[in-house]
């Protein structure tokens, strides 16, 4: 992104956070990424566009995360494993801007709402695609439907933002690593849970009990 586009995004992430989208100007955004007026038109029409450059940018970010872990891993556990800690990062790095796309995603306009639903769609579709490879594979147990995994593990993660501070008592790595346990514990098959090559995605007895 070009610097004073950052900059604008980056203001505007900051004051949806602490006011709610509805209690922001444009005015204020200006204000506080210091450009001019035609500066911010020059980049946005609309604060709508802007708020849907927020969330474009993240689920962007995570889309990008989940096609390189397919790419760079081959086994279903592996590719989970890499999906949910590039899920979850992504809460770390870029916390703000992650609880401005959750809070006030309803205020998107409907054209805007469309585009973000069909970027959803496709992360969905990536996460149960490897949901079935692993239960062809077998090493995950056969849920039927088997949706309902995925809205599990979408559930856990998604409301994260409602909870997690980074300043907090736990790592988002600490944090990771108790979630694929509990994921883990569940949905692996009794041949995967022996996997050497999956050892390291289980805590030790002391940390999970």
């Amino acid at each position: 992104m070009e610097d004073r586009r950052t900059r604008i995004i980056q203001a505007a992430v900051r004051l949806f956070r602490e006011r709610g989208f509805h209690q922001v100007s444009v005015r204020n955004i200006i204000k506080e990424a210091d450009v001019s007026n035609g500066c911010f038109y020059h980049y946005f029409t609309t604060k709508d566009e802007l708020l849907f450059a927020i969330n474009e940018f993240v689920m962007d970010y995570v889309l990008v995360k989940a096609q390189e872990v397919l790419r760079q891993h081959k086994t279903p556990v592996e590719k989970l494993h890499g999906i949910i800690s590039g899920f979850m990062s992504t809460f770390y790095r870029y916390h703000d801007a992650v609880v401005v796309m959750y809070r006030e995603n309803h205020y998107l306009a409907p054209e805007y709402y469309q585009k973000m639903r069909q970027k959803r769609d496709l992360y969905y579709r990536i996460v149960m695609d490897v949901l079935a490879e692993g239960v062809a594979k077998k090493e995950f147990r056969p849920f039927e439907p088997l949706s309902i995994v995925a809205f599990m593990i979408f559930g856990m993660v998604n409301w994260l933002y409602t909870w997690y501070e980074p300043e907090g008592c736990l790592s988002i790595e600490a944090l990771r690593d108790r979630y694929i346990d509990f994921i883990f514990h569940a949905l692996l098959t009794e041949e995967a849970k022996r996997n050497p090559l999956y050892r390291s995605y289980f805590l030790p007895p002391a940390l999970s009990s």
